[in-house]
């Protein structure tokens, strides 16, 4: 059994892994939280949906309005907690000094 070196990698799937990268940080930060907070505004109003219709006595499973409650709390999680560490940078920023 042999063991090949690392070296054998091109300089063109470095080159193409960097423009992946920088692809990334270029994206607007604007545009990403919007559609964060669009998904989460979208699984609430798909829940509420799905509620609203149990209580209107529509047949549905119970296991499906269930699961998209959850979905749409853990996305709401999880844009509070994307919200909470901006905010701890922004202060951790502000604290700096220059």
């Amino acid at each position: 059994m042999s063991i090949e070196a690392i070296g054998a990698l091109n300089a063109n799937t470095a080159t193409a892994g960097a423009q992946a990268v920088d692809r990334t940080v270029q994206a607007d930060f604007s545009n990403v939280i919007k559609l964060g907070i669009d998904g989460v505004d979208g699984a609430l109003g798909g829940a509420d949906v799905a509620v609203r219709a149990v209580a209107a006595g529509q047949e549905i499973a119970t296991h499906d309005v269930m699961i998209s409650l959850e979905q749409a709390r853990m996305r709401l999680m999880l844009l509070a907690e994307v919200r909470n560490r901006v905010v701890e940078a922004y202060q951790e920023l502000s604290r700096m000094q220059l």
